[in-house]
């Protein structure tokens, strides 16, 4: 346990003097501005007074240690220890002995973070400060790993890829059970809106599962054709139909021998073709089209659907048996809205598109809660798009008025007398339609997610009564 008497940070540091006078770096600690770029950095900052007294801990800091700024900002360096989920007994017993650098550990999960301290002296006073980095030691060992799982931040993929998107808060507990029962070989069953991060969780699943390098496989079952569906999942021989490849060809299961085939969409899949899917789920046979006997495959097995499964099978579009050979196990995964860890998310993000060269994309507090406030139904991608359209547009802080037109615009509705019901209903139809085309791109898009066909969405965007359309004619 760390003593009071031991953890002061001023008994050790690198010496640097700050070009600043202390009352300006008083007032630079207490802006906004700085609190907002520090709370974008990946690396944790926690800096310290020479009375002890934490003057700023940013975003990542709080992560780290699993404490909240408004508790901790003003109070005794003591307290966060005491407080902190990070154990900071080795890192202090590296500085005793004059390091630069040591570790800080977490106390449950084994974590560890590199760290290193800053003594800041001020050019006009004796007062100084402690400045304590810190990061993630796993971040920085990725990049020297190398490949695709080497790949830091913000370096392509999808934006709803990374495992710190989801593994975090009542999402960790239920993705373990799920990385257990994958490890068994359950067939796992992945539930959500599109954009939650489902791609996300069956490539962590499949690492888990020392996939590292094994096949993995994404088929996106919705963008099969029903009459191509069984040479695609199951390939072909040679000369099995016109236009067969000579060599004949390898199906999406075939290919996903020994690894996982994530059946992305499976919802999907046309009635017919689920009998011969099922068949393979039962006996782990494929035959391919052309071949007189079938073959073994031997791979595990991921579904994904944004669809409600319970009601299909209901109505009789989803085999009732095909459901329970895909959920062994199943994981829903929350919508964006319904994350209690939405800010945090955030700042990953934001973290993640400032790792991009050239940017610095820093949001003003009320940017920042236009993004909070918002219901986001493309969920993480949406939130990962509208980061990307600040990070492009903004001239300084980003501001509400950088964000897309339509962003959690308030509907307008008239008062009582001024308008007549039917002008209030169309008022209601103009906000939200504008808000679907601008958030989804095109009308077909917009019409798709409100559930209603392209041409009734097109015939309420034209020009009625003589009036002008309020949505621009754009596909």
């Amino acid at each position: 346990m760390v003593k009071p008497a031991q953890i002061s940070p001023f008994r050790f540091g690198v010496l640097e003097t700050a070009a600043a006078s202390w009352a300006e770096l008083q007032g630079l600690l207490g802006s906004e501005a700085f609190q907002a770029f520090a709370d974008v950095l990946p690396d944790g900052i926690i800096v310290i007074d020479a009375e002890d007294r934490v003057r700023c801990l940013n975003r990542a800091a709080e992560r780290a240690t699993g404490t909240e700024r408004r508790e901790i900002e003003g109070r005794s360096l003591e307290r966060l220890l005491r407080q902190s989920s990070l154990d900071f007994e080795d890192f202090l017993a590296a500085c005793d002995r004059g390091q630069a650098q040591g570790v800080l550990r977490g106390r449950t999960d084994g974590r560890s973070y590199l760290a290193t301290r800053r003594l800041v002296i001020c050019r006009d006073s004796e007062e100084r400060l402690a400045v304590l980095l810190f990061r993630d030691a796993e971040a920085l060992e990725r990049p020297r790993r190398g490949g695709a799982e080497g790949r830091l931040p913000g370096q392509g993929g999808d934006p709803g890829t990374g495992e710190d998107l989801f593994l975090g808060g009542a999402m960790a507990e239920l993705v373990a059970r799920g990385v257990k029962a994958y490890g068994r070989r359950a067939r796992i069953l992945l539930l959500g809106e599109s954009g939650v991060g489902k791609t996300a969780i069956a490539r962590h699943l499949h690492l888990s599962a020392g996939g590292r390098s094994r096949p993995f496989v994404h088929v996106n079952c919705g963008s099969i054709p029903e009459t191509l569906f069984e040479s695609e999942m199951f390939g072909y021989e040679r000369g099995a139909f016109t236009g067969a490849l000579q060599t004949g060809k390898r199906g999406y299961i075939e290919s996903a021998a020994g690894g996982t085939l994530f059946l992305d969409e499976i919802g999907e899949i046309p009635l017919v073709a689920q009998a011969k899917l099922l068949k393979f789920l039962e006996d782990g046979t494929i035959q391919p089209v052309g071949a007189a006997v079938g073959k073994r495959v031997e791979t595990r097995i991921i579904a994904a659907t944004n669809r409600d499964l319970e009601a299909m099978m209901a109505a009789g579009s989803f085999r009732r048996d095909l459901f329970y050979r895909i959920s062994t196990f199943t994981i829903r995964i929350p919508s964006l809205r319904e994350r209690a860890d939405r800010e945090g998310l955030l700042d990953l993000l934001l973290a993640r598109v400032n790792a991009e060269p050239g940017t610095a994309l820093v949001l003003s507090p009320e940017c920042r809660a236009a993004l909070l406030a918002h219901d986001y139904p493309g969920n993480v991608r949406e939130l990962m798009n509208l980061l990307e359209h600040l990070a492009i547009v903004a001239e300084g802080p980003a501001m509400p008025a950088d964000l897309p037109a339509g962003l959690s615009r308030p509907v307008p509705v008239a008062a009582a007398g001024e308008a007549s019901l039917k002008a209030q209903v169309r008022a209601f139809e103009e906000a939200v339609i504008r808000d679907a085309v601008n958030r989804f791109g095109s009308k077909r898009e917009a019409a798709r997610h409100l559930g209603v066909d392209i041409a009734t969405l097109v015939r309420k965007t034209k020009k009625d009564e003589g009036g002008q359309g309020f949505v621009e004619d754009a596909e």
